[in-house]
């Protein structure tokens, strides 16, 4: 019977102490939250010191909702520390006692980064996404010195609310960058630009795209232009969801922006066969010196969808071979300031070519040789080189000698191309 006895009162002491034990713990709670917007930060690391900061104990990160918790803590002082890249390290001194939870909520405040970032744009092509964006400086008159982003890029995700830990791109350096995101999946998707330096991370704001499923196709340079044949070119950007049946070019010399639904006396459609992505048609019966206007076109169940319009004939460059140059016959301007000479040139797609540019000082010199077969105006015109602060060289096709003119003056414009 003692025997009894005394494991019952052994077990009760177990028990007794195990209560004891429990009830001897307490716990910690929290949010940790932006000061300027209150917006939750997600998988930040939250650490606890015993006392100040020379003992760590613990370490968590916060959830989707910004909360973090530890539980199972000896009563007495305690220090939280939460240090999250572009933000100032924050420190919270809490109290835990026996049997209770203790609530400690952090608010961050970003540090001053010296930058503002944009996110400009985005373009859909099929399944892919071209998104541009921007930055600019602010100089620290304090430290008398400015803080350049050494990383620029962009974040994306199909969760507007999981946007901060979406995918990463990076993007070449610029005050204006861009990058191409690929192989989206069907849906709405969602893109921040930023800028990143020593002292932080700068964020623009979230916009908005999204992927249909929608077939794309692209009009490449016309090629092999004679008096009265050419190769047209194209490719296929993105098969579709449902895929493509059909793909091919028409063109006109009436109308500038052609369809397949056009009258037949006016325009001509070229159906290519095959699975390839970059297809061709070789066409002929075309006029001496007409101009003509081509589009590649692709066809599914669901409708027909083209490519860029591309402006295409014999008469429209001059191919200068001993001097490596293509050039247009015709001015793109008759009066031009020097940036709106080079956006100009830039936005420029005859026959196809996206590299239209100014000529240097050294190409108008060679130009100069063959003026009479270009047509050229005896007037001035904008070269690319700068010259003095807020000036750039010009060239006169008259006297053939060099000029230099402010940026905001007015001459004509003449684009050309490298021959690759």
């Amino acid at each position: 019977m003692k025997k009894i006895i005394f494991a019952l009162l052994l077990i009760i002491g177990l028990v007794s102490c195990t209560e004891d034990e429990k009830t001897a713990t307490g716990e910690i709670y929290g949010v940790v939250t932006v000061k300027e917007t209150a917006e939750p930060m997600r998988a930040t690391g939250v650490e606890l010191y015993q006392g100040d900061t020379s003992m760590l104990l613990l370490k968590t990160v916060t959830y989707d909702d910004g909360h973090y918790e530890f539980d199972n803590l000896q009563p007495g002082a305690y220090t939280l520390k939460v240090v999250a890249s572009g933000y100032m390290d924050t420190k919270y001194s809490v109290i835990v006692e026996s049997g209770r939870t203790a609530r400690a909520d952090m608010q961050l405040n970003k540090t001053m980064t010296y930058l503002t970032v944009r996110t400009l744009e985005v373009s859909v092509v099929g399944n892919k996404a071209t998104i541009t964006g921007e930055y600019d400086t602010q100089f620290d008159y304090l430290m008398m010195r400015d803080y350049p982003p050494n990383e620029v890029g962009f974040i994306y995700s199909d969760a507007p609310d999981k946007i901060t830990i979406g995918k990463k791109i990076i993007a070449s350096k610029s005050s204006t960058f861009n990058a191409n995101i690929e192989d989206l999946s069907i849906g709405k998707w969602y893109v921040q630009a930023y800028a990143k330096n020593s002292k932080g991370t700068e964020f623009g704001n979230v916009l908005s795209f999204r992927i249909d499923g929608t077939p794309a196709v692209r009009t490449l340079p016309v090629t092999n232009i004679s008096k009265n044949t050419a190769t047209l070119n194209g490719s296929v950007e993105y098969k579709g969801e449902p895929a493509y049946t059909e793909k091919g070019f028409v063109y006109s010399a009436s109308f500038p922006n052609p369809t397949i639904d056009d009258p037949s006396n006016a325009t001509t459609k070229v159906s290519v066969k095959g699975n390839g992505t970059e297809f061709s048609a070789n066409i002929s019966g075309l006029t001496d010196g007409s101009t003509y206007y081509v589009r590649s076109y692709i066809m599914n169940e669901n409708g027909t969808y083209y490519g860029e319009s591309v402006e295409f004939g014999n008469g429209l460059y001059i191919i200068l071979k001993q001097e490596g140059l293509m050039v247009q016959t015709k001015d793109i301007s008759t009066g031009a300031t020097s940036y709106d000479a080079k956006k100009m040139c830039k936005e420029s797609k005859i026959c196809g070519f996206s590299d239209w540019r100014l000529p240097t000082r050294g190409e108008c010199i060679a130009i100069y040789r063959h003026k009479v077969i270009l047509k050229l105006s005896s007037n001035i015109y904008w070269t690319q080189d700068p010259s003095t602060l807020g000036s750039t060289y010009t060239y006169n096709f008259g006297t053939g000698s060099i000029g230099d003119y402010y940026n905001d003056s007015s001459f004509r414009v003449r684009c050309v191309r490298s021959l690759k």
